[in-house]
């Protein structure tokens, strides 16, 4: 190395964060000091900071560089502070200063949160326990109660917006009023929108809200709804990743109730279904009365959840399991959403025209179940069936169009015991035969996987062409 040549160093941390566009650490924010990066979204920068006597944590939200010489950016800004300081409830986020970087670019401190989003809770534990989802709604409700009574609308409640703080007692936030609507703005206000376009996730938006037309209160219970179903089912109500068939829906299409999904009290049923009436009178008329009807629903004297368990039947299921091969929920593309999809529509569809009750559809995963009749021949031919059905769904997944080399699908067979609930209509609340992770194989199979239930009794003659993969004795 001659004296001209510099020594090779790592990057400090200021260079690092000038090369991301972010702020370094060290980097003053009225009373508080950036500590470092947390998240970016939107036209924001969230970083971890700490006040300078005090050395209190808290998080500052930076209008990012590069949009802050945006008169409608910063009034959009603007109007979050103006939202998050005008409602002062536990549940919602708590504002410490505002301010403004190079007189120039604004930003606001706020108290910094530890844990996870409800969104994140949701893709760990697939779905989520009626009583659960009270406990996660209440809070939730009442902080959506005091921006109502505030006279402001969210217009965004789905569960990345919603922050489950670590340690006990445990606090629920709302968060992200960034595009939510006075009830009455005044006239000529557009502070809102861009031409032509509303804000906020289609996934979740109710007709009015996706028309562009008058909105209030009721477009959060609507999004209220879609959250429960969410955390019900472990989907969203509408599943497709085509963004005008997602939006057709919304606006013509009724959703399924969710027990006919999984094992739900049918009074859930009631609940959710209002909330995502497409006419806005028909839904709650506030999120005081939705919860009136959850109570109920989930534990009140008028709910159908009985003490005693339900009868037990035996029963065969069908079940598919999606994996996805080199990566996580993280590393989930458009074309990997697309054939997860795929596959958990054709498993759907098949299975339901074979006269399966679906029991359990989620993200990932989809159960079907049939009852078996007690005369002992007629069982055997029932369990052949439901072999010879998987088969079927084997194949169907194998020549579906687009498949993604990285998405494998386990289709799996069992019978087992399942609680029925006496009804009209068949109803599956429980029972060994639901806990698929107790059966179901933790690896890859290749094939159709059998366990020795399924199959006992049956010669190999009679099994289905697709190769069954037996158990291990």
């Amino acid at each position: 190395m001659t004296e001209d040549e510099e020594e090779t160093r790592p990057f400090s941390d200021f260079e690092r964060s000038a090369s991301r566009g972010e702020l370094p650490p060290g980097t003053p924010a009225g009373e508080y000091i950036l500590e470092g990066f947390i998240a970016r979204g939107g036209c924001g920068v969230v970083y971890a900071a700490r006040h300078t006597r005090s050395g209190k944590p808290a998080a500052v939200k930076v209008l990012s560089e590069a949009v802050a010489h945006s008169r409608r950016v910063v009034e959009r800004f603007a109007r979050e502070i103006e939202v998050l300081r005008s409602i002062s409830h536990p549940n919602i986020v708590e504002i410490y200063e505002v301010g403004e970087l190079n007189d120039y670019q604004p930003f606001y401190v706020m108290e910094r949160l530890e844990g996870q989003t409800l969104d994140a809770l949701i893709r760990a534990e697939t779905r989520l326990a009626p009583r659960e989802v009270l406990a996660l709604m209440e809070p939730v409700c009442a902080a959506l109660t005091a921006a109502h009574t505030a006279g402001i609308i969210h217009r965004d409640v789905k569960a990345s917006n919603i922050f489950i703080c670590s340690g006990v007692p445990r606090t629920v936030k709302l968060l992200d009023f960034g595009i939510a609507k006075m009830m009455a703005p005044e006239e000529g206000s557009t502070w809102l929108t861009t031409a032509g376009r509303m804000p906020g996730t289609p996934s979740i938006m109710a007709p009015e809200q996706i028309l562009g037309g008058p909105i209030d209160a009721r477009v959060d219970v609507y999004a209220l709804g879609v959250l429960l179903h969410r955390m019900l089912v472990g989907r969203l109500p509408f599943h497709t990743h085509d963004m005008d068939e997602m939006v057709r829906k919304h606006l013509e299409e009724a959703p399924l109730p969710p027990s006919l999904r999984v094992p739900l009290p049918i009074e859930l049923d009631a609940a959710v279904l209002r909330c995502m009436e497409k006419r806005r009178e028909r839904r709650f008329g506030s999120v005081d009365e939705l919860m009136r009807a959850l109570r109920e629903a989930i534990g009140g004297p008028s709910s159908s959840v009985r003490s005693g368990p339900d009868p037990t039947q035996s029963a065969v299921a069908v079940y598919l399991e999606v994996r996805m091969r080199g990566g996580g929920v993280d590393d989930l593309d458009d074309a990997l959403a697309a054939d997860i999809g795929q596959v958990l529509d054709i498993g759907e569809s098949q299975l339901a025209r074979a006269g399966f009750t679906l029991a359990s559809i989620t993200g990932n995963e989809v159960l079907g179940v049939r009852l078996l009749p007690t005369d002992a021949d007629e069982e055997r031919r029932a369990r052949r069936a439901a072999l010879a059905t998987a088969a079927e769904v084997h194949e169907a997944l194998a020549r579906r169009a687009d498949a993604d080399a990285r998405v494998h699908v386990n289709v799996c067979v069992h019978a087992d015991e399942v609680q029925v609930r006496p009804a009209l209509q068949l109803e599956i609340t429980g029972g060994a035969l639901l806990c698929a992770g107790l059966w179901a194989p933790g690896a890859e199979v290749q094939g159709v996987f059998a366990t020795p239930s399924a199959t006992a009794g049956l010669l190999a003659e009679e099994l289905p062409e697709v190769r069954v993969a037996r158990a291990r004795p």
